[in-house]
């Protein structure tokens, strides 16, 4: 049975092949998309090369497979990228795929995890979601003020059973960005931690605090 965290709990991950998935609620038909974002963080809190930034407009990507290992392609033919970090460790989500495709306004976002590879300079993995608008609409219309039922939770990658989950439930009223929770190295083994630390700004002011060196 999944353990349900609260702001600031913590838990020690057994698994190296993990899924972390973040999901939300938000009204349907709307003119704003959430994105998830993943961070690699060495020892100074940043991330060290460019790919370990890794979300929708990453440098680094590969193409896209379903479960059967078959290249997944959009409505147009053509192939679909996810983006991976310098490691290989971390496989982002699939940018627009599984995000409210049927307007229920129901949205999730996996990234694979696989901790195995994962760089020993790196000591936590960082997991955010921030809210994307249109171009020419006024940014004050959105906000996590908008977004619910909000939740991160740990999955197994090869039983798809859940270890933990975390529901967001402060009222993020003027935020834009939301830290939902990250994974960290302590003594050789990774814990997960539920963070629920928002940003006004959304993705830039995380951006500068984790990957300064590179805006």
């Amino acid at each position: 049975m999944a353990i349900n965290l609260v702001k600031g709990q913590r838990v020690e991950i057994g698994l190296s092949k993990l899924i972390v998935e973040m999901g939300w609620k938000v009204n349907p038909n709307t003119a704003y998309d959430l994105d998830a974002s993943t961070f690699l963080l060495r020892a100074n809190g940043e991330i060290g090369v460019e790919e370990d930034f890794v979300f929708y407009g990453s440098c680094k990507k590969v193409p896209a497979l379903d479960k059967s290992g078959n290249p997944i392609y959009d409505k147009d033919g053509i192939a679909v990228m996810r983006p991976i970090s310098a490691d290989e460790s971390v496989l982002g989500s699939i940018d627009d795929l599984g995000d409210d495709e049927d307007n229920t306004g129901e949205g999730n976002e996996e990234i694979e995890i696989d901790l195995s590879k994962t760089n020993p300079m790196i000591d936590q993995i960082i997991f955010t979601a921030s809210i994307y608008w249109e171009a020419g609409t006024p940014s004050e219309r959105y906000n996590f003020g908008q977004v619910r039922n909000a939740y991160i939770l740990i999955k197994n990658a090869v039983t798809d059973e859940e270890i933990c989950r975390y529901d967001l439930d402060e009222d993020f009223s003027t935020e834009k960005g939301v830290e939902f929770g990250r994974l960290y190295r302590r003594n050789g083994a990774w814990k997960f931690e539920a963070v629920g630390t928002p940003y006004a700004q959304g993705l830039e002011p995380i951006c500068r605090k984790y990957a300064s060196r590179f805006m």
